[in-house]
């Protein structure tokens, strides 16, 4: 049937395009601090309410836009970043696309002020929903300030997919601290409902601007990394081992002062510390990758957050030696330092230098054993097959490599996964003890300090009422300093700071649940691994019998909270197979 494809309305042109732009409050934070870092701004504030959902407000001290200009830069493809076709192969700038002003608007009520400095008046100009609606003159400042109100306003089913309040700040926090921390010369600011959350002054050390974001802990653990060569510039921190995160949020790359998620670099990253850091463990790495323009595509993602390479063999090359160089110095600097220690010379100056590990403290198992055997744990939940009277009768082998307990049944050998069996038990405890508010706390002599990164901060005030129904006492005593004055009972107090931070890396994950069991449940999990005893850990025979014990009878099928699988079974009949019996 003739007549089925049609050129859309210009509205709903405008909406789909700005749709590619404008994904939440965070995408306007991300382009109106990129127009401020190209309008040579040495000053950007940001201002917020309601996590962005009715405010958003950027100011910068830059250089502003003529009167005339001021109404163009809100249409389609305006921009004063490139003038035709082969400039997209050299660009300069952060942005450059010409469709940030004109999306935000599209989406948005939307006010513009802006002067330039040999200008005595500047230029006021409000849209909504796309709409010019005046232009007039007003009294302002040197620089630009864009407002934006009520995002989505008319895009009614786009707004119901944003989050809560919290949710969407901390994403709009996220993209200014990575504008902040590849910009330190600049002096930024984050005020949120009127209160100041972030103040970062102008610095010429990148690693001062480092530490005010990541924190002083992390900053202990960073070295410098640098390679160069004709067309590759490459400078940072990374961590050196054994200090990792669970989770990579400390991972930030930058090419041509470009934040980018690019799957190549990645990879390298985490190649380069392969083997060196455990599994499921991610290193904190800052990385500025300088290369010339033309070797670099940036126009292949409508927020600029792809780039594409003209040799990413040669970057990922690069990238991953430049890293593992490091991982050399660290193995030299700890021969050297051994070598020092043996012939009985003092070395001060090793403080980065990972400290021999501790010998292993007992195992705290969470039950007593008595004369009729240890009292079975608390199973509700987990189905018919766990009862409290044992139906069967498995013998233990012994342990396999300090990690799987062997034990002989009637149908075959079971394999336990120790660490995985023991987190089970201990998850259904803390569970139980949560759900009746019986989590026993224990109030330190002494508080113990820690100090937070940003994101670790801001996760934290977000859960503290969490962190309080799992025992957990936390004041802050500074900016991003606070107090850890109580504790659950089954947690050592020497590992209280290792502990939090685990359980904030958790957190990182989860998404927003109204209920909060998501949270609540993250935070059982970690607590549960964090206190099971560990692989490589030699258990004395009474102790596997203990586990085991608690274990009666079992389902073959039951998980840790994690969802790895506690056991795994080899039957009678293919052992005889495997050995040509007949059985």
């Amino acid at each position: 049937m003739p007549g089925k494809i049609k050129i859309l309305p210009e509205a709903v042109a405008q909406t789909i395009a700005a749709g590619e732009v404008v994904e939440r409050p965070a995408s306007i934070i991300k382009e109106l601090m990129e127009n401020a870092i190209d309008a040579g701004a040495s000053e950007v504030i940001v201002e917020l309410k309601a996590g962005g959902l009715q405010l958003i407000r950027v100011f910068d001290n830059g250089e502003g836009m003529d009167p005339e200009d001021v109404p163009v830069s809100i249409q389609r493809y305006a921009t004063s970043k490139i003038r035709e076709a082969k400039d997209l192969y050299a660009i300069q700038t952060l942005g450059f696309r010409g469709e940030a002003l004109p999306s935000i608007a599209a989406v948005s009520q939307m006010t513009i002020k802006t002067r330039v400095s040999h200008s005595v008046i500047g230029t006021k100009v409000v849209c909504e929903g796309g709409e010019l609606k005046s232009i007039s003159e007003v009294g302002c400042p040197t620089g630009t300030e864009v407002e934006v109100r009520n995002i989505f306003f008319n895009i009614p089913v786009k707004r119901k997919f944003l989050k809560s309040i919290q949710t969407e700040l901390r994403h709009c926090l996220l993209h200014f601290l990575r504008a902040s921390l590849s910009n330190p010369s600049m002096a930024f600011k984050f005020i949120h409902d009127g209160r100041v959350l972030q103040e970062h002054l102008k610095t010429e050390s990148p690693i001062v601007r480092i530490e005010a974001i990541l924190g002083k802990e992390i900053y202990h653990h960073l070295q410098p990394i640098g390679f160069e060569d004709e067309e590759i510039h490459i400078t940072g921190f990374a961590s050196l081992p054994p200090f990792s995160k669970g989770n990579a949020d400390g991972i930030y790359l930058y090419v041509n002062r470009r934040f980018i998620r690019d799957r190549m670099i990645y990879k390298a990253v985490i190649d380069a510390y392969h083997h060196i850091i455990p599994a499921g463990k991610f290193p904190v790495v800052i990385l500025f990758v300088t290369i010339p323009p033309s070797a670099i595509d940036v126009n292949v993602h409508p927020t600029k957050a792809e780039v594409k390479f003209k040799d990413p063999e040669r970057i990922f090359r690069t990238v991953q030696s430049t890293l593992s160089s490091l991982h050399a110095l660290r193995s030299s600097l700890m021969k050297e330092a051994y070598e020092q220690d043996v012939s009985g010379q003092s070395h001060s100056d090793r403080d980065f230098l990972s400290p021999l590990p501790l010998a292993p403290r007992p195992v705290d198992f969470p039950w007593t054993k008595g004369k009729e055997g240890p009292p079975p744990v608390v199973r509700e939940g987990l189905g018919p097959e766990w009862k409290t009277e044992r139906e069967t009768q498995l013998q233990v082998l012994g342990q396999v490599r300090g990690t799987y307990i062997l034990c002989e049944g009637e149908k075959g050998l079971i394999f336990i996964d120790q660490h995985a069996a023991h987190e089970r038990l201990l998850f259904e405890r803390y569970k139980k003890e949560y759900e009746t508010g019986a989590i026993p706390s224990e109030r330190l002599l002494i508080p113990i300090a820690i100090e937070l990164s940003t994101e670790e901060s801001f996760i934290l005030m977000s859960h503290l009422e969490a962190f309080q129904s799992m025992g957990f006492e936390i004041d802050s005593i500074g900016e991003r300093t606070y107090a850890i004055r109580s504790t659950p009972v089954f947690i050592d107090q020497r590992d209280a700071q290792e502990m939090i931070r685990e359980i904030l890396d958790e957190l990182s994950f989860v998404k927003r649940d109204e209920k909060g069991t998501e949270t609540i449940h993250a935070m059982l999990v970690t607590l549960a691994c964090h206190a099971a005893i560990r692989g490589n850990f030699v258990l004395r025979r009474e102790e596997m019998d203990e586990l085991l014990g608690n274990l009666y009878p079992f389902n073959y099928a039951l998980t840790c909270p994690h969802g790895r699988p506690i056991f795994f079974v080899i039957p009678m009949e293919e052992l005889a197979k495997q050995f040509k019996r007949k059985g």
